[in-house]
């Protein structure tokens, strides 16, 4: 019976956990609200940023074995997609050269 009373009071602090959390969240977009345009702006900006972070965070604590995975999935596509660019640029190159010389 001791672990089940254990159980059922882990889930009460959770369950008052996500509530103080969502009353925390209700009360930061209270405040949002009040500010003025631009201070929204910033606060949408600065949100994005951190969520940005996150996922870079996310990307660094990938195992070397899922990053050579994905190294592996994508190099023939990267290759390919280099020798298309490198291809254009040369004859970007070369008409560049024939309207300098035409000069």
């Amino acid at each position: 019976m001791w672990y089940d009373s254990e159980i059922v009071l882990n889930m009460v602090e959770i369950r008052m956990s996500i509530t103080h959390i969502n009353n925390f969240q209700d009360q930061i977009l209270q405040n949002i609200k009040t500010l003025p345009p631009e201070k929204q702006q910033k606060v949408l900006e600065f949100a994005k940023s951190l969520h940005d972070n996150s996922l870079f965070q996310k990307w660094d604590n990938i195992s070397d074995a899922e990053a050579q995975a994905l190294q592996n999935e994508f190099s023939q596509e990267d290759i390919s997609f280099s020798e298309n660019i490198l291809d254009d640029y040369l004859s970007h190159l070369e008409r560049e050269d024939i309207r300098i010389n035409a000069r």
